[in-house]
């Protein structure tokens, strides 16, 4: 079972669902909710491809400043 995450392609809003957590900062959800850590990693390595200007996370604030840029930093970082 994966994550559901939503383009809306009109305001070019991205949200990310549990796939990427923005609590303190940007992350993975807590393992204990997630049935298949890969398949959520894989899920968020799709999102940096997508293009938007806003990333909005279902656990944490919203990005509006070079959100893609940012989500792509942790996904690098993160060894993805």
């Amino acid at each position: 079972m994966g994550h559901v995450a939503l383009l809306h392609e009109a305001t070019q809003v991205l949200v990310t669902g549990d796939s990427i957590w923005n609590v303190r900062k940007m992350g993975w959800g807590v393992k204990a909710f997630c049935q298949d850590l890969k398949l959520n990693q894989r899920t968020a390595h799709v999102l940096g491809e997508l293009d938007y200007r806003v990333a909005a996370f279902t656990h944490g604030p919203h990005i509006a400043d070079w959100a893609r840029e940012r989500v792509r930093g942790f996904l690098v970082d993160a060894g993805q």
